[in-house]
């Protein structure tokens, strides 16, 4: 994963890999018929380890009415995760940038489970939200934590603007929940 996350899918070699395992590079063969369906076992792997129990909070949550508590435990989950564990997004952004289908397949099996799009589209159903397109929704308040990280760890502004974290979920969360609250 370190390899991929640091190289992408074309500059890492199957050599890189075994040498970074320790192992022959036909061990690696033997349990991958080739670079991309390991590579495609990372990405699995990596999208399994988001059902932790956080997943069961989060379900709980998405079937009450808390709208703050339930956008801020997607925020901290999204910011604890990367925070545990940077190589996911490294993961699928050089995927994306190297126009591989695994970014592809992964953006469309979270379409396909975002719990996020799907509170929206109930809070709108009950008229708590104003009309606005779930998935696109989901994506503005995801794109604010994302848009964070990467200032934060790839254009290096961790070293001159720190926030807390507390600090980050509550404005973000704040300022989603003024644009999609229907105004009564």
């Amino acid at each position: 994963m370190e390899l991929f996350a640091k190289k992408g899918f074309r500059g890492t070699t199957t050599r890189n890999l075994a040498a970074q395992a320790g192992v022959n590079e036909a061990i690696i063969f033997r349990h991958f018929k080739t670079k991309e369906e390991l590579y495609s076992a990372i990405l699995e792997h990596k999208a399994c380890e988001m059902h932790d129990e956080r997943f069961e909070e989060i379900a709980r949550l998405a079937a009450g009415t808390d709208d703050e508590k339930f956008f801020e435990t997607i925020g901290r989950t999204f910011l604890d995760r990367h925070e545990a564990d940077s190589t996911f997004m490294r993961l699928l952004l050089f995927s994306a940038l190297e126009g591989h289908q695994l970014s592809e397949m992964f953006l469309a099996n979270m379409a396909s489970r975002n719990p996020v799009a799907q509170y929206i589209e109930r809070r709108i159903r009950e008229g708590a939200f104003r009309q606005v397109d779930p998935v696109l929704g989901a994506r503005a308040l995801l794109g604010m934590f994302v848009s964070y990280l990467q200032g934060q760890e790839i254009f290096g502004q961790k070293k001159t603007q720190q926030y807390s974290r507390e600090e980050v979920v509550r404005t973000f969360v704040s300022i989603f929940l003024s644009g999609i609250s229907k105004q009564v």
